[in-house]
Formats: C-alpha cells, sequence, structure tokens
C-alpha cells in the first residue's frame, strides 16, 4: 500500500484570490477538519501537511458507541471527536485563533461577512446535507462537515472545500441552513480563524505531545468502548453478529462500520493510513529509523483494516458464503486491535525518549 509521501504529488490543487486579494492555494484533502485547519495555517505563512495537523491534533482513535445511532444504527468511530484535532493542532503549534458560536443566524451571518470584508478567510463547520454544491447521492445528515469561506460573491460566497478538487461557489440561503441545522452535535454557526502563526513554532515538541497523547487516548482509557479496548469490544460483537441480530441486521450494522472506516473522508483505513504518513514525516524530522519502521507497521495494519473492509463487503453481498464469515471479520478486526496495541506501547517509548 503507498504511503502518503508517494500519493501527496497526485493531491490536486488550485490557486484563487481571497477578498484581500490575496493568493489562496487550494489543496484536495482526505478529511475536512485536518484539511481545512491545514488550510488557515497556509494561509498565515506555515507549510504544514495534513497529516502532521492530524498527528500533532492527536487525530487518531477508536470508539464504539452501541447507545449513539445514525439512521438507526450505532456509531463507530475511528478519530477523536469533531473539533478536537483543530483545538489540540493550533495550540501546539502555537497558533492564534478567534472562535465563535451563534445562536442567531443572523449575527452569524453578519459577523462572517464582516471578517471575509477584513480580508480574513474564514473556516466554518457546517452540516454537509444543505451544501447544495454535493451532488445528491452524496449528501447526508452530518453536523460535522469543515470548509473554508474564501470570499463573497453575489448571492453567496466561494468556498473551498477540502474534500473537493477545486473551490465551489454556495448560495447564502444554503450556508445559514448548513451553518445553523439542527440535530446531534449542531453547528451552532461555529466559525474559526486565525489571528496569528508562529511560523518557526516547537515542531518536535509538538510531534512528541502528539503522540503521547495519542497513546494515551489508545491504551488508557478505562472504558470497554474506547482505544484498544474498543476494538476488541466491537470484534467480539461482530463474531456474533449473525446470532445476535439475524443475518440482515447484522449486515445493516456491518455495513455502517465498514463505511464510518472507508467513506467519511478517513484517508483510507480508518486514518491508519494517514497516521503511518504523520508517523513518516516525524521520522524525518527527528531523524528516526524507529518511527519509520513504526511508519511502515502502520501501514501494514491499515491494509489489514482494508481486508477487514472487503471481508464485511463480501458479507454484506453473500459472495463466498463459505470462507467469508462473520467470525472471520472479527478475527481481522482482532488482529488490528493487536497489532494497534503494539504500535502505541512502542510509541509511547519512543516519543519518551525523544521527549528526554
Amino acid at each position: 500500500m503507498k504511503t502518503w509521501d508517494s500519493l501527496k504529488d497526485l493531491l490536486l490543487t488550485h490557486t484563487e484570490l481571497t477578498s484581500g486579494g490575496k493568493p489562496f492555494v487550494h489543496h484536495h484533502a482526505a478529511h475536512c477538519e485536518t484539511g481545512v485547519t491545514a488550510a488557515l495555517f497556509r494561509d498565515k505563512g506555515l507549510e504544514i501537511s495534513e497529516p502532521m495537523i492530524f498527528g500533532i491534533g492527536s487525530g487518531i482513535f477508536f470508539g464504539h458507541l452501541p447507545f449513539v445511532k445514525f439512521v438507526g444504527l450505532p456509531i463507530s468511530t475511528y478519530r477523536a471527536q469533531p473539533g478536537a484535532v483543530f483545538r489540540k493542532a493550533a495550540k501546539r503549534l502555537d497558533g492564534k485563533f478567534v472562535t465563535k458560536k451563534y445562536t442567531n443566524a443572523k449575527k452569524g451571518m453578519d459577523e462572517l461577512l464582516r471578517v471575509l470584508r477584513s480580508g480574513q478567510i474564514v473556516g466554518l463547520t457546517t452540516n454537509i446535507y444543505w451544501l447544495s454544491y454535493f451532488p445528491d447521492r452524496f449528501r447526508f445528515q452530518f453536523n460535522g462537515h469543515n470548509i473554508v469561506i474564501l470570499h463573497e460573491i453575489e448571492n453567496g460566497f466561494r468556498v473551498s472545500d477540502p474534500v473537493l478538487d477545486k473551490p465551489v461557489d454556495c448560495r447564502t440561503e444554503d450556508l445559514i441552513r448548513a451553518r445553523f441545522a439542527r440535530g446531534p452535535l449542531e453547528p451552532h454557526g461555529f466559525m474559526y480563524y486565525p489571528v496569528s502563526v508562529n511560523l518557526h513554532p516547537d515542531l518536535r515538541g509538538a510531534c512528541i505531545k502528539g503522540m503521547l497523547d495519542t497513546c494515551n487516548m489508545m491504551l488508557r482509557i478505562p472504558v470497554p468502548i474506547f482505544g484498544i479496548r474498543g476494538i476488541r469490544f466491537l470484534a467480539g460483537r461482530i463474531i456474533k453478529f449473525e446470532k445476535t441480530q439475524g443475518f440482515d441486521e447484522a449486515c445493516r450494522q456491518l455495513g455502517m462500520i465498514v463505511r464510518m472506516q472507508e467513506e467519511v473522508g478517513t484517508g483510507g483505513a480508518g486514518f491508519r493510513y494517514m497516521y503511518a504518513a504523520f508517523l513518516q514525516e516525524a521520522a524525518d524530522l527527528f531523524g528516526s529509523a524507529e518511527l519509520n519502521d513504526l511508519s511502515q507497521d502502520m501501514t501494514a495494519i491499515g491494509d489489514t483494516w482494508r481486508e477487514f473492509a472487503v471481508t464485511a463487503a463480501r458479507i454484506i453481498k453473500k459472495r463466498g458464503k463459505q470462507d467469508e464469515t462473520f467470525a472471520k471479520a472479527g478475527g481481522l478486526m482482532l488482529i488490528c486491535a493487536g497489532r494497534e496495541e503494539n504500535l502505541f506501547k512502542n510509541l509511547h517509548e519512543i516519543a519518551g525518549k525523544l521527549k528526554s
């Protein structure tokens, strides 16, 4: 499987002018929050990659929430909670950001216009369903999609959406609906933009903090549905899925797990490839062969997560019934759990040595 370095030359870029007349380079990103955060830093002069933002912001995680439902199905997450990566990365990179929420849509839109007219680009959290520039088949109710607003246009705004290959237009009424949508994780008109950025941050220190935080989240949260424990918890449920849920319902739940792993801007394998790319960049930064080895290990773990997804898809499609079973799918997830446990234990030790 190719790592980020071998793929990054394929990522699409597109240059436009902001309202202040400053060139803005749109980068096609794997994930919206990390893509927007990296874009805001780059706009202030700090060249930083999406994987570096993801790693410094302690983005990789796992959680299975059987009591939280989306379209009637339990949610599994492969990343930290929405907004956490931005907040942690901004703090660890010494970036000063303005963040605001609004209960009044008019006040929220007035403030957006004021900031744009000052020449500043703005990050927004939105509900993807109301962003009409997406084709209907890609629109669903999700209140955590991040975009960058570049400038006003007639009856709307120019948007840099990091999951698209170039900037697009969004009508004012659609953006209002997207910013002030109701439901779980309501965005409340959330907007954020940098006031100042340290152009020479302690990148090594930021990486170490991100690594140690990630290891603690994956290894030490004493709740069975989070981290490595959460992976093993879900794997055990999958092995018993057909018996406890019946084949059709088991397939519905398995399909949701795969969707959250592969189809919602994860960069593939539930963000595991993106974290491998971060470890590779960190290895170069520290000149660490040990981190480089862990990067390769994480890429291999990502391949096993992908194998799980393929097995799950074959179960759902009723292909290879004798070979593709819920027990096999759950077993692959248990392999991922064991290998990730070893990797994060090793990473914790390596990061501790780098810190000292």
